[in-house]
């Protein structure tokens, strides 16, 4: 029996797997509970953004970087070692290439859960204002610049530090026992 007000919302395949690979199950609402609107605000919009080159990899992490060589560097390597799965490696590629896709098609295909940007003038480049918190159901991260980490013994600070308080590592085995 159908109350009067109420909507039903299905949830489709695609979602469902978003559901899944992020590990949420999926509730029933009672019966005689209320459905109120929420006050969601509107996803972010990528804003003339070059599309994205996707490489290999297998994980829930997209790793944007400025340049496909960066992707083949022994930081690049490093960095894969430290995080808790393997991340897919991306960078813009410039023209109308037919392997390229939006950063939002991306998320929504490969289902990535977290995105990781390398450097500020990369994030400018793939948005207009400032770097949104998440993109589709992807939570978005801002590195230091590939180069950056490679110079600067802040950046391989900040880059580190920003992987534990974003649970893209698994810290647990610094822990000292006693």
């Amino acid at each position: 029996m159908m109350m009067p007000g109420r909507r039903i919302h299905v949830i489709d395949r695609r979602q469902m797997a978003y559901l899944e690979a992020m590990g949420i199950g999926v509730w029933q609402l009672r019966a005689g509970a209320r459905i109120t609107e929420s006050a969601v605000p509107a996803a972010s919009v990528v804003q003339g953004a070059a599309g994205l080159k996707l490489g290999p990899g297998s994980g829930g992490t997209l790793m944007v970087c400025a340049d496909p060589a960066d992707s083949a560097t022994r930081l690049a390597n490093d960095i894969v070692r430290a995080l808790a799965n393997v991340p897919v490696w991306a960078w813009p590629e410039a023209g109308a290439n037919a392997n390229a896709i939006g950063l939002p098609d991306a998320i929504e295909e490969h289902l990535f859960t977290t995105v990781a940007i390398f450097g500020d003038d990369l994030a400018r480049q793939l948005f207009e204002d400032e770097l949104p918190a998440s993109l589709k159901a992807a939570k978005l991260i801002l590195l230091p610049s590939m180069q950056e980490i490679q110079q600067q013994a802040e950046a391989r600070r900040m880059l580190w530090d920003t992987f534990c308080r974003s649970g893209m590592v698994n810290t647990g085995f610094f822990r000292s026992e006693g």
